[in-house]
């Protein structure tokens, strides 16, 4: 009860803050991990606040800008009125509503705040109306990984031409989990889901490999080890970019700070540390994907030629 009447007096102070126009229309609200820092509470608490004034009509998420406050009109529209005060029921819900809400959810909040109770609420319906179009909550997050590569198209690229294709397939899926680095969590390096947006990209990679005249042991280890790259690398960036919202620094900026490092690696006996940190370096993490695609790339050229293929 005492986290339940902290995240309600939480969403009433900045209720109040919207009803007086301290904060206008259109305009972001604290995120959850600006309440989890300002507050000093946890995120399953502020993630309650942000779904109060939802509850409340007072509030949306809006892909790339946030949680944002309702306009008024739009407000009016989620009651029926004033003497129930219930939201409007929705009609015709569909599974694409549901997974679309979702997305919006993870492309603003991260895939953990994804919830079925909290895209009802975005929805405007009950939580049960969405069990009649998605099971649970992980056969949402499979779809929602492959809806973000409904739209992802690969280059006209003959077979022949194995390094252009290979390298399309990891650029595309780099791409995508740009847009959405949640997505990059949802898949499983071990275990195949089935998505049928992302099927089409497995087969372009594995017919490459398999007409360079690999078998099957050298084409798995090899689709296997450039996906497991990208979406490495892909969690990389999402961890940098949280850690960057979260301390307001950047990669590099954060390493300047670090006077303790410096000390400590220009001891004698750290020829290897205290040389990289000397040195100037950009931490661009595009930059570093695309070295470690052109290297594995390199070492499956050298497989191949090993093994006698042609080009």
């Amino acid at each position: 009860m005492a986290d339940r009447s902290l995240y309600l007096r939480i969403a009433d102070e900045i209720a109040g803050d919207i009803r007086s126009g301290q904060l206008a229309e259109g305009r972001p609200v604290p995120s959850t991990r600006q309440i989890v820092r300002d507050r000093g509470v946890a995120m399953a608490t502020a993630t309650k606040v942000l779904g109060a004034l939802r509850e409340a009509g007072l509030v949306e998420t809006i892909p790339g800008r946030g949680t944002i406050v309702r306009r008024r009109d739009e407000r009016a529209a989620r009651t029926t009125g004033p003497a129930t005060g219930k939201r409007a029921r929705r009609a015709g819900l569909t599974q694409r509503e549901i997974v679309e809400a979702a997305v919006r959810i993870a492309d603003t909040d991260g895939l953990p705040l994804v919830t079925m109770r909290r895209v009802a609420v975005g929805l405007g319906v009950s939580t049960m109306a969405l069990y009649r179009h998605v099971p649970n909550r992980n056969d949402l997050t499979l779809r929602m990984a492959d809806s973000v590569f409904a739209d992802a198209r690969l280059p006209d690229i003959p077979i022949t031409a194995w390094r252009r294709r290979l390298e399309a397939a990891a650029h595309l899926f780099w791409t995508v989990f740009g847009r959405h680095p949640w997505a990059a969590e949802v898949f499983s390096l071990s275990r195949p889901q089935i998505m049928p947006n992302v099927l089409p990209i497995a087969e372009w990679s594995l017919s490459t490999l398999r007409a360079m005249g690999f078998d099957a042991h050298d084409m798995l280890c090899t689709h296997i080890n450039l996906f497991g790259h990208v979406r490495g690398m892909a969690l990389v960036r999402l961890a940098e970019a949280q850690a960057e919202e979260d301390t307001g620094m950047s990669a590099d900026d954060w390493m300047n700070l670090q006077d303790g490092l410096r000390r400590w690696t220009s001891s004698t006996g750290n020829p290897g540390l205290g040389y990289v940190v000397r040195e100037p370096f950009d931490f661009d993490l595009d930059a570093v994907f695309e070295y470690g695609l052109q290297r594995l790339l390199d070492g499956i050229d050298a497989h191949r030629r090993d093994l006698g293929r042609p080009n």
